[in-house]
């Protein structure tokens, strides 16, 4: 069993290493998303120090639509006053499917951004890299609907591989604690290697593991969701005209968001981009529980009337549903500040280390084999 574990780790790490070092390189520097994007792009994605409280949610909408006449809000990502980021706000380009983002001044209602595509800006190209490695959307092949997801689906392959060489390493190594901190500085260059291999793939595995499983998740439920929805054949809807109506107060709705939930803050504006979908308030519930996101509870509200449809409150469900919702922090180590992040990172650099000193194990013993052989 440990040999046929052996051959199998070495192999796909082999086989596997270039695409999977992508990943958690890239994923090593989203950590600090946030920071970059403030570092680079401090007029687009900041807000300088003000004390003007942020403009009503229906005037701001009113002077995003005034600003892009060619264009339908889709979604809106709130700050609380006083934070720092400007406003996301995501729009469609009318005659077309397509999501633009822009960055908007809550305090002066002026874009600080045109509309550009996923992947204009660094951070959201390393975004596309680290989840679908540029792969999606392969015109090289015969367009169907695996093609258009192809990096989608590689990726969550290689959350798979993940979570086999962090188990199997675990396996194959399973007293570990024996030598954790052993290094053989004094032997040949393949026993230091080994002992390094171990000792980062220990100290990493916990890490790892959390980000192969919540990976998976999220590329499955994307993919999963975009089966049911298009997987056959079905268009994504063109956005040619606004599908609700100018009357729906978005203050309105917020507010009553936090009537409905006892301390609930709103944090997501999702709009009816779609015929027949509502306007929806994500946002937080009053928790003590810091793995939980900030998307975790939502009301739902008429795209024509602004009539109160329903809520879901995360505080009033099973351990089940709140561990999937912990996935978000947990994969984006958004969880526990800057100690955490920089965890997360650390770790996100190893792969390198076991990538390096596994390779040359795996090279060393099939030197050894092809010796024995002759």
């Amino acid at each position: 069993m440990r040999k046929t574990l052996h051959k199998w780790h070495g192999w796909l790490g082999i086989m596997l290493m270039v695409p999977f070092l992508l990943i958690c390189l890239t994923g090593s520097l989203l950590v600090f998303k946030k920071e970059i994007d403030g570092l680079l792009l401090p007029e687009v994605a900041t807000l300088t120090a003000t004390e003007q409280p942020r403009l009503p949610l229906r005037e701001l909408q009113k002077r995003v639509n005034e600003q892009l006449p060619d264009y339908e809000i889709g979604s809106w990502e709130l700050f609380p006053p006083g934070h720092d980021e400007a406003d996301r706000v995501f729009v469609i380009e009318k005659g077309t499917d397509t999501w633009h983002k822009v960055h908007l001044n809550p305090t002066t209602g002026a874009l600080q951004s045109e509309p550009t595509e996923p992947g204009h800006y660094l951070t959201d190209w390393l975004l596309e890299l680290h989840y679908t490695l540029l792969l999606n959307d392969l015109k090289t092949l015969e367009f169907n609907f695996v093609t258009e997801h192809f990096g989608l689906l590689l990726t969550l392959v290689l959350g798979l591989f993940l979570l086999f060489m962090g188990v199997s390493g675990l396996i194959m190594y399973r007293r570990f604690w024996t030598r954790f901190f052993t290094l053989r500085w004094n032997q040949r260059l393949l026993a230091v290697f080994s002992d390094l291999h171990k000792m980062a793939g220990t100290f990493a595995s916990p890490v790892l593991l959390v980000l192969g499983a919540t990976g998976v998740y999220y590329n499955g439920l994307i993919f999963y969701e975009e089966w049911t929805e298009h997987g056959g054949g079905q268009a994504h809807h063109i956005m040619v005209e606004r599908l609700y109506s100018d009357s729906v107060d978005l203050d309105v709705l917020v507010a009553d968001s936090q009537q409905r939930i006892e301390g609930f803050t709103p944090t997501y504006v999702l709009f009816p981009f779609e015929p027949e979908l509502p306007f929806t308030v994500f946002g937080r519930a009053p928790t003590v529980n810091p793995l939980l996101s900030n998307y975790g509870s939502v009301s739902n509200y008429d795209a024509q009337t602004g009539e109160y449809l329903s809520t879901y409150n995360l505080n009033e469900q099973g351990v089940g549903t709140k561990t999937l919702d912990a996935f978000r922090r947990l994969h984006f180590g958004s969880w526990g500040g800057l100690p955490v992040k920089v965890l997360y990172s650390f770790v996100g650099v190893l792969p390198l280390l076991l990538a390096v000193t596994g390779t040359y194990i795996w090279w060393q013993r099939r030197k050894k084999r092809t010796r024995r052989r002759a």
